[in-house]
Formats: structure tokens, sequence, C-alpha cells
């Protein structure tokens, strides 16, 4: 019995050369073994190499596709999932197709404000359509010779994410965060050169229509090796929260509706983000050609609190799937009374910073339990429950339960968050 004992222990890893000891799994073959931390790895090896390496444009996916599998990980949002879905389908029937080159690019300007799904959109679309994915905040860009990053910057990027394969990265797509932050100033209009922002707008205005740049192989702008890199049909997509441009759009609809059996729209519920025009984004500081290099405008629409409870509940990226997975870990399987997501929903609703928020709050909620996991696993406790709460008080009621469904009462209960 001890020797078989001691012949177990001796196995290892045939990839690795760990032994049974020093993993927590060692998976038999007819004349090999493989530890679990081979399968996690090649796991990941294989789903990022399909992400890049099975694109097939022949077999570009429809827009309804598209808003289909938008629709697993982004809630709302609806008429924004169309016009990314119609635009991606355009965009890469172009590439297909147009051997002229006679259609104009499909590039996007998201419109809304934080945690409204903007990158969230833009990263599943990349997903679905398995192009090289890459972001750039520009709030970092400055124009070439000054200190900061040049808008070529972003191309580096796409070939970081995809090794370099230039055929793969010249058919990817580009997010560029913050770009409202690039707005014209007032001072441009001096003698003052605007390298923070009208420059930054001139700077990108052929990379986004379609062009050729030569890119640094070296990583630093001194570097004297180049390769070319054309834009003509990497998809650009630009974002930002245009702080203060619902005063711009909303003045102009009032204008418009002033007069004989009109009457003046100014309820607070008002859609503004949906009315965006031209001229509006031209008034609040983005450069006339820059404007026509995104001929798609869409415009996001705040988040109200059903949207927050449907996100926690149904998002294939909600947190409360991603907090779940992560106690499983320690063999605890946690549950979700519907006040407990209210609640949530509620105090992220209330903090203005849209879905985003709702990873603080639940993980602050969940702090004590995780501190905890390890232990709890020796003590048996197999499932915690955050029960419906008194609204009278600021703490979760937790249910805790250990051999076969047997509740065990504790002396503690989960703070609520408080924002």
């Amino acid at each position: 019995m001890a020797d078989k004992e001691t012949e177990k222990s001796n196995l290892s890893c045939s990839f690795c050369g760990k032994k049974r000891t020093e993993v927590k799994k060692l998976i038999a073959g007819p004349t090999s073994y493989i530890c679990n931390e081979c399968i996690s790895v090649s796991h990941k090896i294989i789903n990022e190499d399909d992400s890049l390496e099975e694109l097939d444009f022949e077999n570009i996916p429809t827009p309804t596709e598209i808003k289909n599998f938008l629709n697993q990980y982004v809630i709302g949002q609806d008429y924004a999932k169309e016009i990314l879905s119609v635009s991606a389908y355009n965009h890469y029937k172009k590439i297909f197709f147009d051997y002229e080159n006679e259609i104009e690019k499909s590039n996007v300007l998201l419109i809304g404000g934080t945690g409204t799904g903007k990158t969230l959109l833009a990263q599943t679309l990349a997903k679905k359509l398995s192009v090289p994915f890459a972001i750039a905040d520009a709030t970092t860009l400055t124009e070439a010779g000054y200190v900061g990053e040049d808008v070529e910057s972003v191309i580096e990027r796409l070939l970081n994410v995809c090794d370099w394969n230039i055929d793969l990265a010249e058919k990817g797509i580009v997010f560029i965060d913050e770009i409202d932050k690039k707005a014209r100033s007032s001072e441009s209009n001096t003698n003052t050169k605007d390298i923070s922002g009208e420059g930054v707008q001139q700077a990108l205005l052929r990379l986004i229509e379609g062009t050729t740049v030569k890119v640094s192989t070296g990583g630093s702008k001194r570097s004297d090796e180049y390769i070319e890199f054309d834009t003509k049909n990497v998809l650009f997509i630009c974002s930002g929260s245009f702080v203060g441009l619902d005063k711009i759009v909303k003045n102009r609809i009032n204008k418009k509706s002033i007069g004989f059996n009109s009457s003046i729209d100014d309820k607070s519920d008002y859609s503004w983000s949906n009315s965006v025009e031209p001229d509006d984004l031209v008034n609040f500081g983005l450069i006339p050609e820059f404007i026509g290099r995104l001929p798609n405008i869409v415009g996001l629409n705040s988040l109200t609190e059903d949207d927050m409870i449907n996100i926690l509940n149904n998002s294939k990226v909600s947190v409360l799937k991603q907090v779940t997975k992560l106690l499983e870990f320690d063999e605890l399987t946690l549950e979700f009374a519907d006040n407990y997501i209210k609640d949530v929903a509620s105090i992220a609703n209330r903090s203005k910073v849209g879905a985003r928020g709702l990873k603080s709050i639940v993980e602050n909620s969940l702090h004590s339990i995780m501190f905890r996991a390890p232990e709890f696993k020796k003590q048996d406790i197999e499932k915690i429950m955050f029960k419906n709460y008194p609204k009278d008080v600021d703490t979760y009621p937790i249910l805790v339960y250990t051999n076969g469904n047997n509740i065990v009462d504790k002396d503690y209960t989960i703070k609520r968050g408080k924002n």
C-alpha cells in the first residue's frame, strides 16, 4: 500500500515536469500526464489564437447577428447597438467588395455619460467580429514634435495586440476615448497654438479617413526602423461624455420650437443625445473636418435603475457573475435575494456613475466574505445567501449553509454600501 502511494506521489506532468504533490490535479492519459496548470495555460493560448486567426471576411456576421451578440453583454442602448451593427457590417463589406475604394468609411462617434457602455460596446463588437482591438485615451495625445504621444501611437497599440501582424491589424478596430477633451479651446482663436485641442483633431484627420503612416518598430520616436501601415480599412470609434453638449442641443431645439402654436420642450427626461447634429458638435469645439470623418453619430442614454437591475441579472459580464465565479474557487456558492440587487441598483443610480458603480458597491459588500472565504472552506461552509433586508437597517442579513443545507446562524452581517 505504501509503495503505491509513493509511486503516485512520484508521478509528474509530462509538459511542465511538476510532481503530483505540487499541483492541484494531475490527469492521466494512455502514456502521459498533464496537470491542471498546463491545461489552463493551453486553454488560454487556444482562445487567444481563435480570436485572431479565425478571421474570415467571407462570412461577415449580419447586423442582426451582431446586435444579438451585443445584447448578451450590453443592456439597453438598442439604438446605439443597431447603428454600431450596421456601421460594422457596412465597413467590413466595403473591405471585401470595394476594390476601387469608392465607398467612404463608416467611422463612429459615441456620445454618452460615464458608465453608459461606450467602451463595452466597442470591445464586444470587436469580439464578435474577431478582429484586433486597441483602446487609446485622447487626453494623452499631442501633435508630433510635442511632449506626449503622437497620434500614430494608437496604431502601434493595435499592432501590439496582434503581435505585429500587419495584415490583421489593418482590419482591426481602434477605440479613441475622451475625444471631447480635445475640443477646440477658446484660446485657439488667438495666435497661441492649441497643441492639445484642435491640433490633435487636425493630426487625426488623415489617420481616421485612411492613409499610410510610418510606425516605429523600435518603440521609440528616435528609432530609424519603420513600417508602413495603411489605415483605410481600420474602423475608428471615438467616444466622449461631452459635458455641456446637452445645453447646446436643447437650446437649438427650443429656438426652433418657439412660435405660434408651438411649445418649448424642456422636459428633464428629454433624450438630447439622440438629437445631436454636426453643428452642435462644432459649437462644442470639434472642427468640421473631424466631424466629417465620423459620419455615424450615436447617442447613448443614461441608465435607469431598471437597467442596472437588468445588468446585474442578465449581462454576461455582470459583477454578480464575476464575484460568484471568484468564490467558486474557494468552493463557496453565493446567492443574492432580489432586494439586495434592487438596493445595489438604487445606490448606483444615485451615484450618477452608470454601470461602473455596480462593481464597487457589490465588492464593498463582499469584502468581509472574501476575506473569510478560505476559513469558510475549512469549516465546510458551502453557501452564503444575502437575504431580503428590513428598510430601516444598514446591514444585509445573511444565511450560511453547511452540511447539506443546514442553516447556521452567524453573529455578523454585511454592511450596506453608502454612496
